[in-house]
């Protein structure tokens, strides 16, 4: 098993408060139940939560910079026009992770989600799993647009 969103969010001050807003936000909830699929980006200059929530149908971005300043915008899933996944050094005998996700609203807004912006340097286990939650966040997506 990989480690858990929740760990990888308790390794430096700069992610704990990513971790403390979200926290604040939607509750422990967010990290535990299967309502909610949260995945982290997180930069030097930035850290992001992006969260679906499979029950209302919403992405929430939620961001900390490097002065504490946090925003958080949240965008209704039944407004989403496309999704466009991005492959890199596709597998063509084995499941290949997407690497980023463009996502484009009605209104023309274009959300990117790119999750690698955060692995590199990471050690494997913490890289698969990344590879695993972004995944389960873009079948929360799709979830919630295709299927409700």
């Amino acid at each position: 098993m990989g480690i858990a969103i929740n760990e990888r969010l308790s390794r430096t001050p700069f992610e704990q408060n990513l971790r403390a807003a979200a926290v604040l936000e939607f509750t422990e909830e967010v990290f535990e139940s299967d309502t909610y699929k949260p995945l982290e980006v997180l930069t030097p200059k930035e850290n992001k939560l992006f969260i679906v929530n499979r029950k209302d149908g919403t992405l929430t971005v939620l961001s900390v910079d490097v002065t504490n300043n946090v925003t958080k915008e949240t965008w209704f899933t039944d407004e989403i026009i496309s999704m466009k996944e991005y492959f890199e050094h596709y597998k063509f005998d084995d499941n290949t992770p997407p690497q980023r996700l463009e996502i484009t609203f009605k209104g023309g807004h274009l959300l990117e989600i790119n999750p690698n912006l955060s692995t590199k340097g990471k050690e494997e286990a913490v890289i698969n799993q990344v590879n695993e939650d972004f995944e389960s966040l873009i079948g929360a997506l799709k979830y919630t647009k295709i299927l409700k």
